[in-house]
């Protein structure tokens, strides 16, 4: 069930025998493409670990312990995407942190959808959370110049970037986009050519332990 704005996240468990150690946000799409849901998972790195307040490795270190550990649940973004070489062919991917899109660089980037709110390492979207049953939205104005550019990103360190006004955040259960060929760059796995995206939100698609 999703979270309700200021209530209570996760619920104290008995820790299972065993869990699948993933190490990071696309190792968690990747388990949840792979239909394995019924196997126990921590993780260990990403912006789901950062986001959930896991540092490293001690998620899983203590395997012998008998203390109680934290079930929660997490949403992940359904993405189906076209590029430039196949328009009529529509792909599906799965994407856990965030994704953003970009026309060279990651200066260059004009949008990022999260359902982590982190994008590597930066609080990009303060308002996300991994189970809130929305993706986060930032749309960045084209004519924005580089150095506001790079003192937004400066600043994103602590999530004061926002409110901007060459930048607009909100708040979507799905979101369509559609322009010139761009690299899409999901869980930090880059996708070429990319001209068509729908993102939509796939509540409570997987459990984490921690």
């Amino acid at each position: 069930m999703t979270i309700r704005k200021l209530g209570p996240y996760g619920v104290p468990v008995p820790r299972p025998t065993k869990l699948i150690v993933l190490h990071s946000d696309s190792e968690i799409a990747q388990q949840f493409k792979s239909g394995t849901l019924s196997e126990p998972c921590t993780v260990t790195k990403g912006s789901i670990a950062q986001s959930l307040g896991i540092d490293g490795q001690h998620s899983y270190k203590d395997s012998n312990s008998v203390l109680p550990v934290t079930l929660v649940q997490i949403d992940l973004l359904q993405i189906e995407y076209r590029t430039e070489f196949s328009k009529d062919s529509v792909i599906r991917t799965y994407v856990a942190g965030s994704l953003s899109l970009q026309h060279h660089t990651p200066f260059s980037t004009f949008l990022i959808l999260s359902n982590s709110g982190i994008l590597r390492g930066r609080d990009v979207l303060p308002r996300a959370h991994p189970n809130d049953g929305f993706a986060d939205v930032l749309e960045i104005d084209a004519a924005i110049n580089m150095r506001q550019r790079a003192l937004a990103w400066h600043r994103s360190k602590t999530g004061s970037h926002l409110p901007h006004p060459q930048c607009k955040a909100s708040r979507s259960v799905e979101y369509q986009w559609s322009g010139r060929s761009s690299n899409m760059i999901a869980d930090g796995v880059t996708h070429k050519g990319v001209v068509w995206l729908n993102c939509k939100v796939l509540p409570d698609a997987m459990s984490i332990y921690f």
